[in-house]
């Protein structure tokens, strides 16, 4: 009986070794190995998910190709026309239900600027119309080229501005002071018996005895309906020969000013 008992025990206990192992998975420390299926797939991951958040340089390149020719439209002036299937302006990028009524049906109108809606899916352009409202015309799908096309909107010049009109009438009376120089009459011509112009004493002077002469004029306003030409004349690399006159456009009279001016009179 005392003998069997521990052999029983013995028996036992190598039994219970013997079926239950620990589990790989308690012990303490991981092998590299075992780490790099898990490394792995995270690296995978991420790089799918860069893959979808980084934009695609070719994508980027078009979008602001796209943009930039849209923006080449903003200044440019339209009048809408009436047509079976007239052109759809918006009150809002962001709600394409809230369509924009035109009061009339030749209203003229300015492109302002291209924008887009919150989403960033669609490009539009902000006009404003003659009659001061704004509006919102679709930009995608060459749309604005197709109304032109189709009859809908009528392209016009660009309105020029205030400070514009004003230097081009400021232009144009300093171009009429200097034609008034150019055909003033000055010696009577002893074959025909007119009066030769200060242009045509120019050009009379090149055929005679100055080939290589060369003169321009310029004018500069000094009063009222006033304005001074000046004659720069010169032959070669020598000093310019300068001639002034003052010219009256309310009356359109010209009076020789400096005594070069007053010799072709003589």
């Amino acid at each position: 009986m005392n003998v069997r008992l521990p052999i029983l025990i013995v028996f036992i206990a190598f039994l219970y070794f013997s079926f239950v192992r620990p589990s790989p998975c308690l012990g303490r420390h991981f092998s590299k190995d075992s780490l790099s299926p898990l490394a792995k797939n995270e690296k995978g991951f991420s790089a799918k998910e860069d893959s979808k958040v980084a934009p695609i340089p070719a994508i980027e390149k078009y979008e602001r190709e796209k943009l930039a020719k849209l923006k080449r439209n903003i200044g440019r002036r339209f009048m809408t026309a009436p047509t079976s299937d007239p052109a759809t302006f918006y009150e809002s990028p962001d709600d394409l239900g809230r369509k924009l009524r035109v009061k009339r049906e030749k209203e003229g109108f300015v492109i302002r600027e291209v924008v887009q809606n919150r989403l960033g899916t669609m490009n539009f352009y902000q006009v404003k119309f003659d009659s001061g409202e704004t509006g919102y015309l679709s930009a995608d799908g060459n749309n604005l080229e197709i109304r032109i096309k189709q009859g809908s909107l009528i392209s016009l010049p660009k309105t020029a501005s205030p400070k514009k009109k004003s230097l081009s009438r400021a232009k144009a009376l300093v171009s009429q002071a200097v034609e008034l120089v150019r055909n003033h009459p000055t010696l009577t011509d002893p074959l025909t018996g007119r009066k030769r112009s200060v242009e045509v004493r120019m050009i009379e002077e090149t055929e005679r005895s100055s080939p290589n002469l060369k003169w321009k004029y310029e004018g500069k306003k000094i009063g009222k309906n006033k304005y001074r030409v000046t004659q720069y004349a010169r032959e070669g690399g020598g000093p310019s020969l300068i001639r002034t006159w003052i010219v009256d456009l309310s009356t359109k009279e010209v009076y020789p000013e400096n005594l070069a001016a007053k010799e072709l009179y003589r």
